[in-house]
């Protein structure tokens, strides 16, 4: 409208005014006349005054013809409604228009998953860790070869054949992932980005058969069985002395290092372990997660899912390339991201006091990355007062 204003020459619009505006806006001369029809004009004192000619379009469209379909649907079993066909079949309507109420939001997907199932004492376990509250470790396999894999191809693009004559045969790597809340280092001046290190359980050995890639004795890098011995060894060798020099100095010497469940893993009271953490006037203590709660593990909620996101990005081939892919997967991961799944860990915590121990929750989402761009995230999430207070 100010160009349309700034054409006027004695109260009229030149001709071709019209056909110059649109070409500024990149629209037809047709809709910056209805434009200039639509504004209501004043001419007293010499002053044009304009109102928004912004769109009042509100309700559009097709009007929807089954108003009770949410209501329709609840009816359906749980088992009816696993694809669109047999939600469609079940409502009987076409599935091209359960689409369209998909779309305006009047069903929602919704991916169930199994959990693992808790007896009495796991859920007074896990209510009791959750008031209680850790650097956390855990172990993983990362494979070449990925059981699933989704591709976004074009038209007509034909997918990728793959196939492997077992499952069996597919190079897996355990790995050892320690990690604590990235923070800032006072004596360095820098950031402490939270990863203290992940090591593989792989040896150098020599080849038994000879094959078109080398003969036989070549020494090659190949896994290892993990048991307790090879734990305790990753531990007292690898992990142990990188907290201690990773982690920020003058912060605190008390560190608990907490493990899951896994038969490999060694006992909180193990002797040699033990000595080896009390070393150096450090006061560390193995702690064990509860039972049946990988959901209390910063890890296995999304540090472990980040690694193996970026390591699918490479062609693996041999254990040499698992391994190179993880470390640099591992590198590649983002202090944001490892404090992302800190402040998710918490989350999930506070839904267990929520739940009394059970794990009939969904993990809540927050928008940290929102909230970080806006400068508005918060170092810890408060726990609701009136939780800690009730009787359990």
């Amino acid at each position: 409208m100010n160009l349309l204003l700034a054409c006027l020459r004695e109260g009229k619009l030149p001709h071709g005014s019209f056909q110059f505006v649109a070409g500024n806006f990149g629209v037809t001369r047709f809709t910056i006349r209805l434009i200039w029809l639509r504004a209501q004009v004043d001419l007293n004192n010499d002053q044009r005054i304009c109102v928004s000619v912004a769109s009042q379009k509100v309700k559009c469209g097709r009007k929807l013809k089954h108003d009770d379909i949410s209501s329709r649907l609840k009816e359906l079993s749980k088992t009816s409604r696993t694809t669109m066909r047999a939600v469609a079949a079940g409502l009987g309507i076409p599935t091209t228009a359960l689409h369209a109420y998909y779309k305006r939001g009047a069903i929602v997907k919704y991916s169930s998953y199994v959990k693992p199932a808790l007896t009495d004492a796991n859920k007074v376990a896990r209510l009791k860790w959750a008031l209680d509250h850790v650097i956390g470790g855990s172990s993983l396999h990362f494979k070449n070869l990925m059981d699933t894999r989704t591709l976004y191809l074009a038209p007509g693009e034909k997918p990728p054949h793959r196939q492997c004559k077992s499952k069996r045969f597919i190079t897996k790597v355990m790995f050892l992932s320690a990690v604590a809340r990235p923070r800032w280092n006072n004596n360095t001046g820098e950031w402490f980005d939270g990863k203290l290190g992940t090591w593989h359980f792989t040896e150098m050995a020599p080849v038994m058969r000879s094959s078109r890639n080398r003969p036989a004795g070549t020494m090659e890098l190949k896994t290892k069985n993990v048991d307790k011995t090879a734990y305790r060894q990753m531990l007292v060798y690898n992990a142990i002395p990188a907290i201690r020099a990773k982690l920020p100095a003058g912060e605190t010497k008390c560190v608990k290092i907490q493990q899951d469940n896994a038969r490999p893993h060694v006992s909180a009271k193990d002797p040699t372990v033990a000595a080896a953490y009390k070393a150096d006037a450090w006061d560390m203590e193995i702690v064990c997660q509860p039972p049946n709660s990988p959901d209390m593990n910063v890890l296995d909620l999304g540090f472990f899912r980040a690694i193996q996101t970026l390591q699918e990005r490479h062609n693996c081939l041999t254990v040499q390339d698992v391994v190179a892919a993880t470390e640099a997967a591992c590198n590649e991961v983002s202090m944001e991201t490892l404090d992302s799944n800190f402040m998710t860990l918490q989350s999930c915590l506070q839904e267990v006091i929520k739940a009394t121990g059970d794990n009939n929750y969904k993990i809540p989402h927050m928008g940290k990355k929102k909230l970080a761009l806006a400068g508005k995230l918060p170092e810890t999430i408060a726990c609701d007062p009136t939780l800690l207070n009730r009787d359990f």
